[in-house]
């Protein structure tokens, strides 16, 4: 009897060939947005980390402010807690790096990262040739040695089978090759070089740590232990190294942190919506099939097939039409999932080693599963309607006005729920399109076209830049050679790039003012030359900008922006007054303010605006250790990303041992900063085309039908009189009702659900007047295209034909 349905269903189709591609095509969306979304879940949540043991993995460090993720632990933390916590069995450290490697054939760029011997161990990752790290790679003034990346020993060394203690230059310094190490293994990002991270007491560097768990233990009790020291590891720190306490959580989070899970469901559960839309228009077109099938159902009925068999024979037409729309939901899937690495590869930010995007056995389960909710949700209430006694009686009474009348309510019920869905996922894609729009909107700085400003990261050598003093000579140095190109208009080097690149946050006062209850007021700190200014086109509103007299030597001053000076001195002029950076620490700097600059956002625009400071690069010697990695930016006449290989032969022919590399426009890596917004608001922009796409197809099949059902009825009403603009009130009332009802209710599920999509990190808003109303007249301008074919063709009834009996 099976095979006979499936035979019979499979005729049935092919006899309907429009029907059929409709119905795939329109689950086949729906089933490839959730696949695709559904791919991410299972990437970056439900996939264990693929690591030995990954569930007793567990990152140690500082709670963000935000409380998303973790962040780093001191050293010194570090170091303090190694053998001190019952709970675990093995800890573990690293920290990301870049190095310029030089195998001869001068320096490159390589991204890559600093591992203990035991991270090592707990990753479980062995050499593919010689030898991992050991604990005396680790001791301070250890031979340097160094491992590759499998794809790195491949194309810069042609995989040397005898690459094993080699020499090559890192960072200028001679190292040697230990051994290669898989392909498939690039811990914690897409590194593909590693040197062994050397500790030492008092060294109070920012790191990652990670323990594993004892299997007796569970995490709440290791947390508890945790805090229990946590205080007094605070106390045998410096008064300057301190903050906030340690915490733990699992390792996963240190890389997919609770935020970005939560926007990832809330992607999936849109998905969820789009999916029942199509479902809902298949139910349609379903209805109306089976509508045309009534008296054949009924005499099926009256020879002697049961309700049963008569819904199975629909239910199984249904399951052909999901299972024909996996074909179509895979290669959507693929698609989403190659543009998503191509976004993550073009903002030179590749996925970590095992966010692997694409297809294992959990997706194609769940996409089997979800075929068969698909077969559900779509073929149901058909199959339902079809086997319902009093239809069958009906069918088989020749010119029955009650026929087919219930299945044209439950048409109509269908379709409002079909608006009600486009309300949502359109007042949810609205949400991100008009915060992006208003991030992008936002100048970058001053009277600068942030494409007309290049930018680029240096990595300085540390054996050949050991101090301070020498790095900013040879920024110093590069910067005007820059500058004396008649290409460029100017140029400049600071460790921020505005509104894509921040050098660092830091605490501020007021001389004497002591510390408030909710800490010390924040700033976004940038070092900066004195060329920074006309490079990137900021105004300065009062006093003047950095210059010669801002030497090494002479007392510290610094630019604040107008936030800043409205904040601390809010009724009285900025210029000459003092203010304290890092206030309760033993290295606290007292400033003087020589100038102030326009509202200036050097963090990305995704995150908390926050006053700006900036301080003269000639006088960040002895402030701290100025950052290997420095930034350099060209204004120039024309398209910036033109000019990247004069910059980088300009810095090469300083010193050919220091790499130039991420370098674009401003344009460009303030993009790359909003890349979490972009692939947000694609994802949701993509979901509200496809659902009002799938909504105007089912307004559209419902009113078609709805007039072929009332060829008749219009044939009379013209036939006594009745002119266009009767039948078009005639027709325009059904959809009428409908479409309010469902805007309604879309409205009502609307506002709450834009609620919940408000982020202030995320620059989204709830309850936007500039998002209600124009989806409210796209719906309503969608639903009246999709009204225009069967009204036109209600008009062309001819009253002759609509009365001949059939």
């Amino acid at each position: 009897m099976i095979v006979r349905e499936f035979r019979e269903a499979w005729r049935r189709l092919m006899r309907r060939p429009g029907y059929a591609l409709l119905s795939v095509g329109m689950l086949g969306v729906g089933l490839g947005v959730v696949l695709f979304l559904f791919g991410l879940v299972n990437t970056m949540i439900l996939r264990p980390l693929p690591f030995p043991q990954a569930d007793r993995l567990i990152a140690i460090g500082e709670q963000p402010s935000n409380g998303y993720g973790i962040g780093s632990i001191n050293s010194d933390q570090y170091l303090q807690l190694q053998g001190h916590l019952r709970s675990v069995d093995m800890y573990g450290a690293y920290a990301t790096a870049g190095f310029n490697l030089d195998n001869g054939g001068g320096a490159n760029f390589s991204r890559g990262s600093l591992l203990t011997a035991s991270m090592m161990q707990l990753l479980g990752v062995k050499p593919i040739l010689g030898r991992g790290f050991i604990a005396s790679d680790e001791v301070p003034g250890a031979a340097p040695v160094v491992l590759l990346g499998d794809a790195l020993w491949r194309h810069d060394f042609h995989a040397d089978p005898h690459i094993v203690g080699r020499a090559v230059q890192v960072d200028g310094e001679p190292a040697t090759v230990i051994g290669v190490l898989p392909a498939d293994f690039g811990f914690p990002q897409a590194s593909r070089l590693w040197m062994p991270l050397q500790l030492r007491q008092r060294q109070y560097l920012d790191i990652q740590g990670v323990t594993r768990l004892l299997p007796s233990v569970n995490l709440a009790q290791a947390r508890a232990e945790l805090a229990a020291r946590s205080d007094a590891m605070q106390l045998a720190l410096p008064a300057d190294q301190r903050g906030p306490s340690l915490t733990i959580k699992p390792l996963a989070l240190s890389f997919i942190p609770e935020n970005i899970r939560g926007w990832v469901w809330m992607m999936f559960g849109a998905t969820g919506l789009v999916l029942l839309l199509a479902c809902v228009n298949v139910a349609n077109l379903q209805l109306v099939q089976t509508l045309n099938r009534r008296r054949e159902l009924a005499l099926r009925s009256a020879l002697g097939s049961g309700h049963g068999r008569l819904m199975v024979g629909v239910l199984v037409e249904s399951l052909l039409l999901s299972v024909a729309a996996l074909a179509v939901a895979v290669p959507i899937m693929q698609f989403g999932n190659r543009w998503l690495v191509g976004v993550f590869i073009a903002s030179d930010n590749p996925p970590n080693m095992f966010l692997r995007f694409g297809i294992d056995g959990r997706v194609l389960l769940f996409g089997f599963g979800v075929a068969v909710l698909c077969t559900a949700l779509a073929g149901l209430v058909p199959a339902w309607r079809a086997a319902r006694a009093d239809d069958l009686q009906d069918a088989l009474r020749d010119g029955s006005k009650g026929s087919g009348s219930g299945f044209v309510q439950v048409a109509k019920v269908l379709v409002v729920a079909e608006v009600v869905l486009t309300v949502v996922l359109l007042v949810g894609a609205g949400t991100f399109v008009r915060a992006l729009g208003a991030l992008l909107a936002e100048r970058s700085a001053g009277a600068t076209h942030a494409a007309q400003v290049l930018t680029a990261d240096v990595v300085l050598p540390s054996a050949r830049y050991a101090g301070d003093a020498q790095r900013i000579r040879f920024l110093d140095t590069v910067v005007e050679r820059l500058r004396s190109d008649p290409v460029v208009a100017d140029a400049s080097a600071s460790d921020t790039i505005p509104s894509a690149a921040l050098g660092s946050h830091e605490d501020v006062s007021l001389p004497g003012r002591p510390q408030p209850s909710d800490g010390w007021p924040r700033v976004q700190m940038g070092i900066v030359d004195p060329h920074f200014l006309a490079t990137y086109g900021v105004h300065l509103r009062a006093g003047r900008f950095f210059d010669a007299r801002d030497r090494a030597d002479s007392p510290p001053v610094a630019v604040v922006d107008a936030k800043l000076a409205e904040a601390m001195w809010p009724h009285g002029d900025a210029l000459g007054r003092k203010l304290v950076l890092w206030p309760g620490r033993m290295q606290a700097l007292t400033l003087t303010v020589v100038g102030v600059i326009e509202p200036l956002q050097l963090d990305s625009a995704l995150e908390k605006p926050l006053p700006g400071l900036l301080l003269p690069l000639e006088q960040s010697a002895g402030q701290g250790p100025l950052r290997r990695g420095m930034g350099l930016a060209v204004r120039t006449h024309a398209d910036a990303e033109t000019y990247a290989r004069q910059l980088a032969a300009v810095v090469r022919e300083v010193d050919p041992q220091v790499v130039v590399h991420a370098m674009y426009s401003q344009a460009r890596a303030m993009a790359i900063s909003r890349l979490r917004m972009l692939v947000l608001t694609e994802v949701f922009a993509v979901l509200g085309v496809v659902a009002l796409l799938l909504a105007g197809a089912g307004l559209y099949g419902v009113l078609a039908f709805s007039v072929a059902q009332r060829t008749r009825e219009l044939g009379i009403r013209r036939a006594i009189g009745a002119g266009h603009g009767a039948i078009v009130r005639t027709v325009a009332r059904q959809l009428a009702w409908q479409l309010g009802l469902g805007l309604g209710i879309g409205l009502l599920l609307a506002v709450p659900g834009s609620g919940v999509l408000a982020d202030p990190g995320l620059h989204t808003r709830a309850h936007d007047p500039a998002v209600f109303a124009p989806v409210l007249l796209l719906v309503i301008g969608v639903s009246a295209l999709a009204a225009l074919v069967p009204l036109l063709r209600a008009l062309r009834v001819d009253p002759a034909v609509a009365l001949r009996y059939e």
